[in-house]
Parts: C-alpha cells; sequence; structure tokens
C-alpha cells in the first residue's frame, strides 16, 4: 500500500513541477493495467480549465492522465484535448519530461519557449523537451483538436538528478 502511495505522490509531484499541475484529480480510468487497445468510445472526459495559466476550458478525452499512470511507464499521459476558440494551453515549461502535440484538425498558435510563434494545422507535431516551454491558442471558429502525448524522459532524469522530483 505505501508504494501505490508514493507511486501516486510521486505522479503527482511530476505534475506539478511540468507546470501543467491540475486542480484535482483526473477519473478513475476504465482501463486494466497492461491495456494496449483504448477504444474511443470507452476513453474517460477529463476537462482542465486554464492549463499551466492559460484560457478557457481543454476539453479531454483520455486513456490515462498523469496521476493515475503506472510508476514504471514512459507514457505518463495520453489524451485527445479540443480547444475552443480564444481557448489556450499557456506557455510552460518542462522540468523533466517530454510533450508531443500531434494536431488532427484545425489550426492553433504553437508558442515555443524562445515566444517565437508558429502556425499549426492537422498533420503537424510539435515537441517540448526536458527544459523547453511550449504552449497552444486556438484564435480561429474551427475547433483544435489535437493527441497530447506526455512521457517521462529517464535518460534526463539519470543525467539531471536535481530535475527529479523531490520525495
Amino acid at each position: 500500500m505505501h508504494l501505490k502511495k508514493l507511486a501516486v505522490l510521486l505522479s503527482l509531484g511530476a505534475a506539478l513541477l511540468s507546470g501543467t499541475a491540475f486542480a484535482a484529480g483526473s477519473p478513475a480510468s476504465p482501463f486494466q493495467d497492461g491495456e494496449q487497445v483504448y477504444p474511443q468510445g470507452k476513453l474517460f472526459t477529463y476537462d482542465k480549465q486554464d492549463v499551466a495559466k492559460g484560457k478557457g476550458t481543454a476539453y479531454g478525452k483520455f486513456a490515462f492522465a498523469r496521476d493515475k499512470a503506472a510508476p514504471d511507464s514512459a507514457i505518463k499521459e495520453m489524451c485527445y484535448l479540443t480547444l475552443k476558440k480564444g481557448a489556450s494551453i499557456g506557455t510552460h515549461q518542462h522540468a523533466f519530461n517530454e510533450d508531443a502535440y500531434i494536431i488532427i484538425s484545425g489550426e492553433g498558435i504553437f508558442t515555443d519557449g524562445t515566444g517565437k510563434e508558429t502556425v499549426v494545422k492537422a498533420g503537424d507535431i510539435t515537441i517540448a523537451r526536458p527544459g523547453q516551454s511550449h504552449g497552444l491558442k486556438n484564435v480561429k471558429s474551427k475547433p483544435l483538436v489535437f493527441l497530447d502525448v506526455i512521457a517521462q524522459n529517464d535518460t534526463f532524469l539519470k543525467n539531471h538528478p536535481e530535475a527529479a522530483p523531490k520525495k
């Protein structure tokens, strides 16, 4: 039981350090440990408000979220997110994980760590590696839909132990 509590605390610490902390835990995933297929109809809804000091709601359909990810899994979160017009994920820095956005539909403005803005659309992929910052906003009428995949970079943690979540 103590290991489970420690795993949850470490996952929450990781979320806080990554700059995209959530006000409350995600709903329980309907999937079993070791699952390899996450049917669209079984993804759970988890909507986030003002993510990373962004604006509006990020509407989510999740296979799993960071606060309930297996401690030994590299991929900590995997979901579809939708930003409606005017909504954004604020520019935030990743401590030791990597975050990829795969744009499914719509058009958005991606902001990198230097403040450079790039228009992204269906088929484009972005990534923020450890130490890098990123943000995304939708200024168009059509919803911006993207796949968000967050993975822990153990090689970075091994080489930069100071970036690890505090116990």
